[in-house]
């Protein structure tokens, strides 16, 4: 356990090992952190959706079905001709042939001189060309050799645009380099003159759908402008012609399309000179750095945070990503985050189940406490009963000793029997079941008396009482045997909704009262016309809401939320709280007219702690209804006997039915106190916590009284010696009302001014350490101090809680 100790407290720097480890793995693997970077694109593009191209350029697109029509492929190109020819009449400001014209068909050559007419006509035509070779020198890009269209027909003063590009991670298309003593653009640079981009390769953004461009198929377009039909004006447009049969011509896949064409990939590319829509690749690599920097930088802040800090940075990330991204074309190296804070995240969940376990198995030695000391002070007990057999009269020192030992082991034996002995219930314990709420104690015989007397009535209620403790059992308890039963039982919690619905959802709306309210809505007051309304947590509603329900309760007259029209309903009202509202009244937060309208009868219901005589019954048939054959161990029995139950008989339900689900799936029908929570999984602790106590007694609360008590109980933590002893400390200076002096002769027990002093001054440590602690907290209220103070209760038995409190809150006064 030490190490698991020392593991855990050396969690940043296993973080950073994780993170540099991270980093090598990212490092090793670079070729498939690309795929990634393209993943969390792709989630971007999808979330965002495709954006509209620039209207300027318009698609004539050549068909499969356009290829068949006209005899087939390649089209014969005094098509490219006449298309050439009835797009020049239109005046756009660019032609762009993405179709590269080989000299590999002679039958074709007879038409070049067509083509090359139209290209004398206007310099606004740019045909396509290939590369062979490209290499990079000092960031400028070479080609030694370049496949020229219509290369036979001798006419050199064409418009050139290459449309190569390069498949790399992502789709990059050069934009200018050197051909000899020449300069070649793209063919996307070309169509796009008056766009100047400096980028040395063009990082293609495909945020667009070749279907989202104004196109025309190859005969519709001549159909069209033979019938004058053409819904658009070609003048000034930017018009790219290429073939979009999947069989023809290579494609690539985007986030849009499935197989993109390269007529698709060039327009593309246009858009993106044209609006500035490119991908800005150039703060990839900063981007790492500054993750890493982020990470480290932000790694404390998981000690704080914890989990939750994963998902919320995450989410930041991502954010922030898309926004830069999807407005401002900026990549960024996303797997130099997501894989550093993927190990990181995965790292801490192993934190969180090491110390899981680790607190369990702290929980589960206190459990072997007393098995470990039976067998010491068994054997301890041998020896001295050897040691006393030597001598036929041996020394009243030693018989005591193993009088005391004998006791202690009985003692021992008996509390290990006690988590394999089934609970058993006294048999002359009357146990009710009163519409739900089981009981033997005479409190609750008192309130189910009440309720028999005042439910026939049709007297508001209130009913006080803790969280937990079955304020809303009482209220329906209350409408069952009323007159009132065979109508309806409306319960609502005022505290679960914000005050801006609360009236919508008591009194009702009509249509149109606010911005959701698109119809008529009846209110929880008008559904229990004629029944029983419960209103829970009336403390918490505001001065406004409590005018309106008083005026329910004087008249029985409501009007919906947005309307003028009265409406009168005939309701029983039984409201609970678990304030105190005449403190509230006293304060001018709660009205003094309400509160005696609704006091009319007021039932309150005791705490758990206060009727401990029902926590077996409630506990049993909890078990019951969880499993009819799950029993309750007698030491666990014990454990819910001591504990404070802040939480009710609501915080006990939840205890038995985790414990049956521990019980059950161990095959076993009793519970025992390893299916207990963390905070309950200990031994019989009154035990404990005696023979520790008379350990140190013993021992005159030496210097060395603890470690001495530790191991002589087999070696347990000392921790469970020492935090037993700060818990009992606050117990006793609770119950003698804060007398430092009194508690500390309770824990000695006997007259000793020096052992005293020694109790004293320990006690006064645990105070003086408090008291600065609270003033180093500043002015703030108990709740914000005890969240701030989680340390001083982690390792304090669950039972001594309810006294550091106390301690606490006496001295904040």
């Amino acid at each position: 356990m030490p190490n698991i100790q020392k593991y855990l407290k050396n969690k940043n720097f296993i973080r950073i090992g994780i993170l540099i480890l991270s980093l090598l793995i990212l490092v090793i693997f670079k070729s498939s952190t690309g795929s990634i970077n393209s993943s969390v694109e792709s989630f971007f593009y999808s979330v965002h959706g495709a954006s509209k191209p620039d209207s300027n350029i318009v698609l004539i697109k050549i068909t499969q079905n356009d290829i068949e029509k006209l005899g087939g492929w390649p089209l014969k190109r005094s098509y490219y001709a006449l298309l050439f020819d009835k797009l020049l009449q239109q005046d756009p400001a660019k032609i762009g042939l993405e179709v590269f014209l080989a000299n590999n068909s002679s039958n074709q050559s007879i038409y070049n001189d067509l083509i090359i007419n139209e290209l004398k006509r206007s310099d606004k035509i740019v045909l396509s060309c290939l590369l062979s070779t490209l290499t990079n020198n000092n960031n400028i890009l070479y080609t030694d050799s370049v496949l020229y269209p219509l290369a036979n027909s001798g006419y050199k003063n064409i418009q050139l645009g290459h449309i190569n590009y390069l498949e790399l991670q992502s789709i990059y298309i050069p934009q200018k380099l050197i051909w000899g003593s020449d300069t070649l653009y793209s063919f996307s640079q070309m169509l796009s003159s008056n766009a100047n981009s400096k980028q040395l390769l063009l990082k293609i953004n495909f945020r667009s759908s070749i279907k989202d461009f104004r196109s025309y198929s190859l005969i519709q377009f001549f159909d069209l402008l033979e019938n004058k039909k053409l819904p658009v004006e070609l003048k000034d447009k930017i018009v790219i012609i290429g073939v979009t049969d999947p069989t023809i011509g290579k494609s690539v896949s985007t986030s849009f399309d499935k197989t993109l064409p390269g007529l698709g990939l060039h327009a593309i590319a246009v858009d993106n000179l044209l609006t500035g829509s490119f991908l800005i690749d150039k703060y990839v690599s900063p981007s790492t750095f500054f993750f890493i920097i982020l990470i480290l930088l932000n790694i404390s802040i998981v000690r704080r945070y914890q989990l939750i800090y994963y998902p919320v940075i995450f989410i930041i990330f991502l954010l922030i990503s898309f926004v830069l991204f999807t407005s401002y074309y900026i990549e960024l190296n996303y797997t130099s985050f997501i894989i550093p804070i993927f190990f990181l995240f995965v790292t801490e969940i192993v934190f969180r189940v090491q110390e899981k376990e680790y607190e369990l198995s702290e929980a589960y030695s206190e459990m072997e406490i007393l098995e470990r000391a039976l067998l010491s002070k068994e054997k301890a007990l041998s020896e001295l009963e050897a040691e006393a057999a030597k001598s036929s009269e041996p020394p009243k020192h030693l018989i005591q000793q193993v009088e005391t030992l004998k006791e202690q082991v009985q003692l021992l034996r008996k509390s290990q029997k006690e988590n394999e002995t089934v609970f058993q219930f006294d048999d002359s314990a009357e146990v009710n079941n009163f519409l739900g709420m089981v009981y033997c104690s005479s409190a609750m015989q008192k309130m189910v008396d009440m309720i028999n007397r005042v439910a026939p009535t049709d007297a508001s209620i209130l009913i006080i009482g803790e969280s937990g403790s079955g304020k809303e059992l009482i209220a329906n308890a209350i409408h069952k045997m009323s007159k009132r039963k065979d109508e309806n039982y409306v319960a609502f919690n005022c505290a679960a909704i914000p005050e801006s619905l609360l009236e919508s959802e008591l009194f009702g709306h009509v249509k149109g009262a606010f911005t959701d309210a698109s119809t008529d809505k009846i209110g929880r007051f008008e559904a229990a016309d004629k029944g029983t309304i419960f209103l829970d947590e009336i403390g918490e509603t505001s001065e406004n809401f409590q005018t309106k329900l008083l005026r329910v309760l004087q008249t029985g007259e409501l009007q919906k939320v947005g309307s003028s029209e009265t409406k009168h309903v005939d309701i029983r009202v039984i409201a609970a709280t678990n304030k105190n509202l005449l403190e509230l009244v006293k304060e001018k937060q709660f009205r003094e007219d309400l509160y005696y309208r609704l006091n009319v009868i007021t039932l309150e219901v005791p705490p758990l702690r206060e009727r401990p005589e029902d926590i077996p019954v409630i506990a049993e048939y909890f078990a019951q209804r969880e499993n009819p054959e799950l029993k309750i161990s007698k030491a666990v029995m014990k454990i819910l006997l001591q504990n404070e139950w802040t939480g009710n008989v609501r915080e006990l339900e939840s205890t038995i039915k985790r414990a049956a689900i521990f019980a059950q799936t161990d095959n076993r029908n009793i519970i025992k106190i390893v299916d207990l929570p963390s905070e309950l999984a200990h031994l019989d602790k009154s035990n404990l916590e005696q023979m520790i106590l008379d350990s140190l007694r013993e021992k005159e609360f030496s210097h060395s009284a603890i470690n001495e008590t530790a191991k002589e109980l087999g070696n347990i933590s000392r921790t469970i010696i020492s935090e037993n002893f700060r818990g009992i400390f606050f117990q006793n200076y609770v119950q003698t009302n804060f007398d430092l002096e009194q508690s500390c002769r309770n824990i000695v027990d006997f007259d000793n001014e020096e052992v005293m002093e020694r109790v004293r001054k320990k006690g006064k440590t645990y105070l003086k350490n408090l008291e600065a602690d609270i003033e180093n907290a500043g002015d703030i209220s108990f709740d914000e101090l005890k969240s701030k103070f989680s340390s001083k209760y982690k390792n304090l038995p669950q039972k001594y809680h309810v006294y550091l409190d106390e301690v606490i809150k006496k001295l904040l006064d």
